[in-house]
């Protein structure tokens, strides 16, 4: 998907100097933001359906701990299917699950492939025609009131996201009726190149506007979760050469060296994976140490869960909710940060 990088500053900018998206303020506080679960019909070609349960338990729990729900677009999978169709088939649970939070907590950002509420009742709202109405961009801001974080689905600049969607549903709404087929003769899995596969500077430019613009970007759309404006495989690579550098620190102690060299060659496998799925992304900074200005929620199609970024007590969080539920922890937080100094 080619992602242009002056279109994609043209389109921020003018969302970032805007006065007509909804400010909400950080401070006292808890939200939840979670993107890209793309909901289908339940059937063979719906990637969602297996996380269901995971994200009712995610959903429950925050609702009880009293947060705020951010979707922070393609929650709905409309290029390949109807309004209706997803509608009925979360009715009754995600979308019940979400209304219980009360619409005053519930707010919604649109993306490319669900750009559909502009025009349509949302399941996920007691009273969908009242506000908060569904919106391209919601900022934050700090407990001084100033704006300093601006949350889109992030597909803003891209050419067939963006610009030429119309031809992109298309050819997704046909791939809708082979997807079954390919899944089953293992030609893909989670998550399908087709509703994710961007280009690989795409995080490189969101890093840019957000760093020119000396502002904290949170976004979705490339199903790959970034924390701090690095990716996981970058953060493994990083973790690698620590225990490298402790290995030859510590060469006399056998213990210390061996179980280093286990947990090396455990990371070596889990980079490995990365790169296979093709989330082993450009570095977003080319020189020296990136900002931390770049977040990405990253999506609820995982094979083993979702993902998902808390903004809670004055801390920014990337977190995992895994599938498996006879797992005795089923939460785990990948990385946390504070916002404060992030925001310095």
């Amino acid at each position: 998907m080619p992602q242009d990088k002056e279109l994609t500053f043209m389109r921020l900018n003018e969302i970032w100097k805007s006065d007509d998206f909804p400010v909400l303020e950080i401070e006292a506080n808890k939200y939840i933001l979670f993107s890209d679960l793309h909901l289908g019909n339940g059937g063979k070609a719906d990637d969602f359906h297996d996380n269901e349960e995971t994200l009712l338990k995610a959903l429950k729990h925050y609702k009880e701990q009293g947060y705020k729900l951010i979707l922070l677009g393609d929650i709905e999978e409309f290029w390949q299917f109807g309004f209706s169709e997803v509608r009925n088939r979360y009715q009754e649970s995600v979308y019940q699950t979400m209304r219980e939070f009360g619409d005053a907590n519930v707010f919604r950002i649109f993306g490319n492939h669900d750009g559909d509420w502009c025009i349509q009742p949302d399941p996920a709202m007691n009273e969908p025609f009242l506000p908060p109405q569904p919106t391209e961009a919601i900022k934050l801001k700090d407990s001084d009131g100033k704006i300093r974080i601006l949350l889109v689905h992030g597909h803003q600049g891209s050419l067939e996201s963006d610009r030429d969607s119309w031809s992109s549903r298309f050819w997704v709404r046909l791939f809708r009726f082979v997807e079954p087929w390919l899944k089953k003769l293992g030609i893909i899995r989670h998550p399908p190149a087709i509703k994710c596969e961007i280009v690989k500077d795409y995080d490189r430019i969101m890093y840019s506007w957000a760093k020119s613009a000396k502002a904290m970007l949170i976004c979705g759309h490339s199903h790959n979760a970034i924390f701090g404006s690095k990716s996981h495989a970058e953060r493994l690579r990083e973790k690698m050469k620590s225990l490298e550098d402790k290995i030859q620190s510590r060469r006399s102690n056998r213990d210390i060296v061996e179980k280093n060299k286990e947990e090396i060659a455990h990371i070596r496998k889990e980079i490995g994976r990365e790169i296979k799925k093709k989330r082993d992304v450009l570095p977003t900074e080319t020189a020296g140490i990136p900002l931390p200005v770049y977040f990405n929620t990253g999506c609820g199609l995982y094979g083993n869960g979702i993902t998902g970024i808390e903004l809670v007590n004055g801390k920014i969080r990337l977190v995992k909710w895994y599938r498996n539920p006879r797992l005795a922890q089923r939460y785990e937080i990948y990385q946390e940060g504070s916002l404060i100094e992030f925001l310095k």
